[in-house]
Order: structure tokens, then C-alpha cells, then sequence
């Protein structure tokens, strides 16, 4: 239904490295709680955020931390047709968040 009609997405996903059986559960953890680096939910959603944004001018905002390892994630985009690069970097408390832009190789 929103294939390739979204011109900006923003994500904030559970980020936050713990146990993968934490992800999703039922309790407050699963706010936070991101899977292995922290990538399980955003590592799922990629092919979808491809499929979501409207070509060529669709753009994505994607929250992540070091542990993340964005230069990975970078990777997993650019399989989809996608750019990610850093836009901000801001420290809070003890840990660094990045906002991350993703947008399309050919735009």
C-alpha cells in the first residue's frame, strides 16, 4: 500500500545491544532492546525501508549509536540501492547518537 510513496521516513529503533531473545518480549526492555550490536530490528527493517521510499527523492532518517557499527549498516543499504551517511552526532549521557540519512544511490 506505501511502496515507493513515502518521501520521509524517521526510525528510531530499539538500538541498544542485548540478548536477541530480548527483542520483541513483552516487557519494558523491549523499548530498548536491539539484538545483537543492536541491529536486529533495524537489519530486518532495511528491505522494507527500500521497498517504502519514493524513488528517487524518498529520504530516511535512522537514529544509531557506535555499537551499531554504522559502517556495516552502510553496507546493508547500499545492497538495497541506498546511501547512508552520518548527518549529526550528539553525546547522551555515556553513550554517542548519530542520526544517520539514507537516501537513494541515483538521486
Amino acid at each position: 500500500r506505501f511502496e515507493a510513496k513515502v518521501d520521509v521516513l524517521i526510525f528510531n529503533p530499539p538500538y541498544v545491544p542485548t540478548p536477541d531473545d530480548e527483542v520483541g518480549s513483552n516487557g519494558i526492555e523491549a523499548s530498548w532492546a536491539g539484538g545483537t550490536n543492536g541491529r536486529l530490528v533495524v537489519d530486518r527493517a532495511i528491505p522494507q525501508i527500500a521497498q517504502l521510499l519514493r524513488r528517487p527523492t524518498g529520504v530516511g532518517y535512522l537514529i544509531t549509536v557506535d555499537d551499531n557499527i554504522p559502517e556495516e549498516l552502510a553496507a546493508l543499504f547500499q545492497e538495497h540501492g541506498l546511501l547512508m551517511a552520518p548527518l549529526m552526532r550528539r553525546k547522551a549521557r555515556n553513550e554517542y547518537l548519530s542520526v544517520q540519512k539514507i537516501s537513494w544511490k541515483d538521486a
